[in-house]
């Protein structure tokens, strides 16, 4: 049979509205359309689908069969476009993300509730398979927003900066460096020294390294642990110091006998960016969320130092 989607939205509004005048005018045809449109679903199907009763029209058994038929059609087809709709406008779908930074996930629940506090239906998806790669990921579909802080120079990468970070020197409290003001490199000569595990094929060398080499400081020793727990925890029995971001390590600090130390001033900031390679209403929203988090976060950081610098607004 050679039936169309007009087909049955006609027997169901000629069914609902009971004559071909009213549905002509709720389907936005000419009588004569309708009744054309009648008369093709009737020679196809080859068989009376309404009775005439002056311009009245009773449906057939067939017509009720098919009524029951349009009507289970109509409701799928309408759930299908507001379903369709509904992901178009971001209200829907999956989300999938990753960071290049496994510590960077203790502040990642806060950005998806508030996130999912707005779009429930979003389901998002934390890949953290992609960690150690995350632009690959993107690159290959299996991500949507990968945060970083490498970037890989790709037409298809759209990078936007989401945070700037730190990075600081953590010693154990009693350590001799821990009474220096700042931290140079070369404090690290002859120090046993923690740093993050990496993988050379993929990025460039950690600046602190870098700097290491160019300036020809030899640590004691040089561990590369991969996790940041089993880091600060060697800090803390005294086994060595360490190099990580503020933010990284802020968590850490109470109850353990660490302390953290500016570096260097010609060390500069870090950047982080949101990357990605498409551009849909889901993608944009949860930036925006992304944004104010560390919006707010920056505005709670300035208050703090605004209170430390001016003890009397304790009081306000």
């Amino acid at each position: 049979m050679n039936i169309a989607l007009h087909h049955f939205r006609l027997v169901d509004t000629i069914s609902k509205e009971g004559s071909l005048t009213k549905a002509a005018s709720a389907l936005h045809l000419t009588q004569s359309a309708l009744s054309h449109q009648l008369k093709e679903l009737e020679k196809e199907l080859d068989i009376e689908v309404f009775h005439r009763q002056g311009k009245k029209l009773q449906l057939t058994e067939v017509g009720y069969r098919f009524l029951r038929s349009s009507e289970k059609i109509l409701a799928e087809i309408r759930t299908l476009q507001e379903d369709i709709n509904n992901y178009k406008n971001g209200k829907t779908g999956q989300l999938n993300i990753s960071m290049q930074c496994y510590t960077a996930y203790h502040w990642l629940p806060g950005v998806i509730k508030d996130f999912k506090s707005q779009w429930p239906d979003i389901n998002i998806n934390i890949v953290s398979d992609a960690s150690r790669r995350p632009l690959e990921y993107l690159m290959r579909g299996d991500l949507d927003l990968g945060i970083v802080r490498t970037q890989m120079v790709n037409t298809q990468i759209v990078y936007e900066p989401i945070f700037e970070d730190q990075l600081v020197a953590i010693l154990p409290a009693d350590h001799p460096l821990a009474k220096k003001a700042v931290i140079d490199i070369c404090d690290f000569q002859n120090q046993e020294l923690i740093l993050a595990l990496y993988d050379p094929s993929y990025q460039e060398t950690p600046v602190i390294e870098t700097l290491i080499q160019e300036q020809h400081v030899k640590p004691k020793t040089l561990n590369r642990i991969h996790y940041t727990d089993a880091t600060i925890e060697m800090v803390n029995a005294g086994l060595g110091i360490s190099v990580m971001a503020d933010w990284i390590v802020k968590p850490y600090l109470p109850g353990k006998h660490i302390v953290t130390k500016p570096l260097h001033h010609s060390i500069a900031k870090r950047t982080w960016y949101a990357a990605t390679c498409k551009d849909t209403p889901v993608i944009q929203n949860f930036l925006a969320c992304l944004k104010n988090h560390f919006c707010k976060t920056e505005l709670l950081c300035n208050d703090v130092e605004e209170v430390a610098a001016y003890p009397e607004l304790r009081a306000i």
